[in-house]
């Protein structure tokens, strides 16, 4: 996979070429509304998005992903008004309108590359595991972006990027994320009501804008396909199609 962590001292590189960032501790990454902070410091946020995802009222089918380039601050200048950093447009994250009811989409929830130097195109695979609890996998398809048509590679042989199962809440951790060699990668948990990414090692660049980005449709899956959500949806339907279509009625008496 490109870009997977290595215990030697020599840094591993991703297919663009970009050397893995040196970070000896594993870092936490903290979800708040449309941004993305590394938990131990108090900075501007690393990502950004152009909704909430985690907010049921998002009716958005598209939302842009961008990286907040960082800078280095003067010392000698300290107080001065430092302009706001530049910001990467990177991916799109794509949950298309009324996904499950149509069979002309790709997947239900995916990924696009804007930029054609980076990994390529991925989409969300949802699978039941034991118990009802939910695993993923991120499939992968190299070099395509939102340009490409097909947007998937349609070989059956499409490579997975993470899987993300499901683990025990005891410790506030609800997924471990891994990449195709079975190496844990990230730790997916919610305390307090704070979504946090926990990265276990360093990752290459390119890799960790994916992660984050997988990470945040992931959630928007959660969202979208929570109880809250379909109850709101077939409000919305049952009002359009009139009070009296006994069908919506009954799925929003059911919610």
């Amino acid at each position: 996979m490109p870009g997977t962590m290595s215990s030697s001292s020599e840094a591993p590189q991703d297919t663009s070429g970009a050397c893995v960032e040196n970070h000896p501790r594993p870092v936490v990454l903290i979800l708040s509304g449309q941004s993305v902070f590394a938990e131990s410091h108090n900075t501007a946020p690393l990502h950004e998005i152009s909704s909430d995802v985690c907010s049921v009222s998002n009716k958005n089918a598209s939302v842009r992903f961008e990286r907040v380039e960082q800078s280095v601050q003067d010392e000698t200048n300290e107080d001065k008004l430092m302009p706001a950093p530049p910001r990467r447009h990177l991916f799109y994250l794509v949950h298309p309108s009324n996904a499950q009811y149509r069979t002309d989409i790709a997947a239900k929830y995916y990924i696009t590359c804007v930029a054609p130097e980076m990994i390529g195109n991925v989409r969300l695979e949802v699978a039941e595991s034991r118990l009802r609890r939910t695993s993923f996998r991120v499939m992968l398809s190299a070099n395509r972006t939102a340009s490409d048509n097909p947007l998937f590679d349609q070989n059956e042989e499409q490579s997975v990027l993470f899987n993300i199962r499901p683990i025990s809440q005891a410790a506030h951790c609800r997924y471990i994320w891994s990449d195709s060699n079975g190496s844990e990668v990230a730790k997916d948990q919610r305390t307090g009501g704070t979504h946090k990414l926990a990265l276990s090692g360093p990752l290459s660049q390119q890799l960790r804008d994916m992660i984050v980005a997988a990470w945040l449709l992931r959630l928007w899956y959660d969202t979208a396909e929570s109880r809250q959500a379909k109850k709101q949806f077939f409000e919305s339907m049952a009002s359009v199609e009139g009070s009296t279509d006994p069908y919506m009625k009954r799925q929003c008496d059911l919610m």
